[in-house]
């Protein structure tokens, strides 16, 4: 394990024994690659602010009943899709509803995003963009977290909440449909993807 990815266990190991500045060393952490997350399961931003800062709240309340994190990171991505589900499900309903039967998952860049400041003008880019946006949100999503947040497939199944043979399926599937749309080859739209997201 990498001395990067040793820090965040660290201190959610301290934040679990009631140290707040580990708290505070996590949120700082962590608040960008969960913003990113969030508006792209929802547009309203300060909906999902909330969502995160509820979450913070929750891990210092519960604190004494979590458990250490293999990836903190991969922890606090499936909470806060099941805190913004929870803020969106009407008044009343107990049972979960599928997230895409109702919203979108949006693939582009905010004005805040560091991604915007990358991005590389120009027609490649510009047709990549019109491709992903017509996929379905749970490619759009898939897509988003393989490629963007570099999460391997087990990760994947566990923020979706779907299994890994499931996600391999839902990626290879993303893919296709990408490849027909854009009507090039495998390796070409990897190396497209890979262009947009440095």
């Amino acid at each position: 394990m990498n001395e990067l990815a040793a820090e965040p266990i660290t201190w959610w190991k301290s934040f679990l024994g009631g140290d707040k500045d580990a708290l505070s060393a996590l949120y700082r952490h962590y608040f960008p690659v969960l913003y990113e997350y969030g508006v792209r399961l929802h547009d309203q931003e300060e909906l999902v602010k909330d969502c995160i800062q509820d979450l913070f709240v929750k891990l210092w309340t519960n604190r004494s009943t979590l458990q250490e994190a293999r990836d903190p990171r991969l922890y606090l991505l499936i909470a806060l899709r099941g805190g913004i589900y929870n803020k969106l499900k009407p008044a009343g309903v107990r049972r979960v509803i599928p997230y895409e039967a109702h919203h979108d998952f949006r693939l582009t860049f905010s004005a805040e995003s560091a991604y915007v400041k990358k991005e590389a003008a120009g027609l490649q880019s510009k047709q990549l963009l019109e491709a992903l946006e017509k996929l379905s949100a749970r490619q759009k999503e898939i897509i988003y977290l393989r490629f963007y947040e570099e999460m391997e497939y087990e990760d994947i199944s566990a923020v979706m909440g779907i299994t890994v043979k499931a996600a391999y399926k839902l990626y290879a599937r993303a893919i296709d449909a990408l490849r027909g749309i854009l009507n090039i080859s495998m390796s070409a739209l990897l190396i497209l993807l890979a262009q947009h997201k440095a």
